[in-house]
């Protein structure tokens, strides 16, 4: 719909001076905006009906972060408190929280129109470059399937959230560079422009690190427009490498500290990570130009650094790189540029870093959602030219392949958004499609069991273990469901076994620990937790469980102990201040306990066991008005409270 006469859809602006502001917004602007919006909504209908996944919980749902103040100060000051440290991801939950509670449909609506502003601005971007298939790449990218993973996982909120400020600093930074060479006055707003692109840079990383990428991708695009880099283009991005590394290897080392990815199932030479990393780029390469199937768990490669074949992979990488790079003088800095884009967004989640989703699958669909743009514009291009050489009526014939790939791919995206209706439905679909996939039947056999259908779950787990004999989670998970079926012998040699093969699992140990509670065994269970704690000494589960078992040992000054060292770690923990605050009041401490439950109420005002908790410190401390009002308050929220037992409490001499 915009463009610039040239050969190339992605050539150069040739003159380093030159203009590149985008063309003026026209109806036609407007038109395509609108029916990009349209086509978006009516692809991700199917959305609108799903619910929460995996995943889901932990960011989400069974997040206590999300319910008052001190849990936003929490979500960013406390590393810890949450999955992954995204502050800005985080705040927005929280923000949503308040404005619709749990109902699904609000966070599926938010980031359905993220992700079309994200393409809206991604159109703008290309605009703003002369891309001559600006509108058609971003309307490519607003229907393709492959994303269906970031827009329809609620958990994806930093795929989308993360784009839209990668997409706003990129604009803002060549917005500033348009004014620094035009001579633009005044200088603030010159500089504004500057300061605008690296606060959205921030808050990019703040919402997903992986745009720790974009400065390398604006001198990308520096070369692509101008033939060459000079030092000052280097310079001016200097904050923004600083930054974008710190984030990252900050990231880094959470991943491995906090979300646990380390083990036998990260190990991997440099050698296997190079083929991990060529593997993966031609995979993701694949998915742009045929997206089938979509898997939300792919099958894991077996990775040889033995076998030469596998070698293909990353050589073939080199080598259209290379190819690329020596004809740029006659087709063009664009294809390279595209590729470059591609595999260098792609970089931190090619392998070369720990991260979680690696021990399931290399490669995950939402791990492209940005680098897509890349792949998407190259495929533009080339259509572009073919249909130039086959045909002299190209704009329809360029009209009609293009609305015909938009039909297919918007159809293909209704169709795997139906896979997102809930935790059910996604593990049956990758199943179907990854008969291998050990941790969806494991998760599907907890669904089961939740459900009341054990004979389903004891299937599901069976299934697992056949695929994987020796996966220590599947094992343990088997374990569960055997303890829930009161087959306890069998649960403990599944927890024994799954700690021979990972001796390191501190939620195994947890998991056991709580069977020999059930066994009576106190002894066991305490050695089970500090076992535990001893390799990962920030476990809030552990101390929680130690905790128990003190209580029931009668031992309540550890008990204290370990209540206080959870909340030192999660302030904002409703369990840890409930028990804490339970065990001040059965001590006599009744204002520290009404402390402890003030403090429980903040975070969740709509617990009404802790303001009955709270109601009976209050009445022990002599603050009967106070007692009573939370007395009220917790059966107006449906808790039962006999009123003789009120009034008994009130007025102990009334018994």
């Amino acid at each position: 719909m915009n463009g610039m006469n040239s050969n190339n859809a992605l050539e150069v602006l040739s003159d380093r001076h030159s203009s590149v502001e985008p063309a003026p917004l026209s109806r036609s602007s407007w038109l395509g905006g609108a029916l990009i919006f349209a086509l978006v909504l009516l692809a991700y209908s199917s959305v609108f009906y799903a619910g929460f996944i995996w995943d889901d919980d932990s960011y989400l749902t069974e997040n206590p972060y999300l319910s008052h103040l001190s849990g936003l100060v929490s979500i960013w000051v406390s590393p810890g408190a949450t999955p992954q440290y995204y502050p800005m991801v985080f705040s927005v939950f929280w923000l949503e929280y308040h404005l619709w509670g749990l109902n699904p449909v609000g966070y599926h609506l938010v980031n359905i129109i993220i992700h079309i502003i994200n393409a809206l601005l991604i159109w703008t971007a290309l605009r703003h470059f002369r891309v001559k298939q600006a509108f058609w790449a971003a309307a490519i990218f607003a229907l393709h399937p492959v994303h269906v993973e970031s827009v329809a996982w609620i958990t994806e909120l930093k795929n989308v959230l993360s784009l839209f400020f990668y997409m706003l600093a990129l604009l803002s930074y060549f917005r500033f560079l348009k004014m620094t060479v035009d001579g633009y006055q005044p200088l603030w707003q010159l500089r504004g422009y500057y300061v605008a692109a690296f606060f959205f840079f921030v808050l990019a990383l703040l919402s997903k690190t992986v745009t720790a990428t974009l400065p390398a991708a604006i001198l990308l695009l520096i070369w692509w427009r101008d033939g060459r880099i000079v030092r000052k283009d280097t310079a001016r991005l200097l904050p923004f490498f600083v930054v974008g590394v710190a984030m990252g290897l900050f990231t880094a080392h959470l991943e491995k500290t906090l979300v646990s990815a380390t083990g036998a199932e990260w190990n991997f030479s440099t050698v296997e990570r190079i083929l991990i990393a060529g593997r993966a780029v031609w995979f993701y390469a694949g998915k742009l130009l045929w997206p089938d199937p979509l898997i939300f768990s792919y099958p894991k490669w077996h990775i040889d650094a033995g076998q030469w074949a596998q070698y293909l992979f990353p050589v073939g990488v080199f080598a259209v790189l290379g190819v690329s790079y020596r004809f740029r003088g006659i087709i063009g800095r664009g294809p390279l540029t595209s590729l470059l884009f591609f595999i260098g967004t792609l970089f931190p989640a090619l392998g070369f870093f720990n991260v979680y989703p690696m021990r399931y699958s290399f490669v995950a669909d939402h791990f492209q959602y940005a680098a897509s743009v890349g792949i998407i514009c190259l495929f533009c291009a080339s259509l572009e030219r073919i249909i130039r050489r086959i045909s002299h009526e190209t704009l329809l014939l360029e009209v009609g392949c293009y609305c015909g790939i938009l039909l297919l791919i918007g159809l293909v995206t209704w169709q795997q958004g139906k896979t997102y209706k809930n935790t059910m439905a996604l593990y049956t679909d990758i199943i179907e499609k990854n008969p291998s996939s050990w941790f969806s039947y494991t998760n599907r056999a907890m669904e089961y069991m939740d459900q009341g259908k054990y004979d389903l779950a004891v299937i599901d787990m069976e299934r697992a273990l056949e695929t994987h004999p020796n996966k220590s989670e599947a094992l343990s998970n088997r374990a569960v469901l055997r303890q829930r079926g009161a087959d306890y012998q069998g649960a403990l040699a599944d927890f024994s076994k799954a700690l021979e093969l990972d001796p390191a699992r501190v939620g195994v140990l947890i998991n056991r620990s709580d069977l020999y509670l059930l066994l009576k065994r106190y002894d066991l269970a305490l050695q089970d937790c500090n076992n535990a704690l001893r390799i990962k000494n920030d476990y809030v589960d552990g101390y929680l469980q130690r905790a128990r078992i003190y209580e029931l040992l009668k031992d309540n000054s550890k008990r204290l102990g370990d209540l206080s060292k959870v909340l030192q770690l999660t302030p904002g923990n409703m369990e840890a201040l409930a028990e804490r605050g339970l065990l001040h009041y059965q001590l006599g401490q009744f204002e520290k306990a009404v402390a402890d439950f003030s403090k429980a109420l903040d975070i969740d005002p709509g617990s009404a066991p802790i303001y009955d908790k709270r109601a009976r410190a209050l009445a022990a401390s002599g603050e009967k008005d106070k007692a009573l009002a939370d007395f009220q308050h917790a059966r107006s929220l449906g808790y039962v409270v006999p009123e003789a037992e009120i009034t008994s409490t009130l007025d102990p001499k009334s018994k």
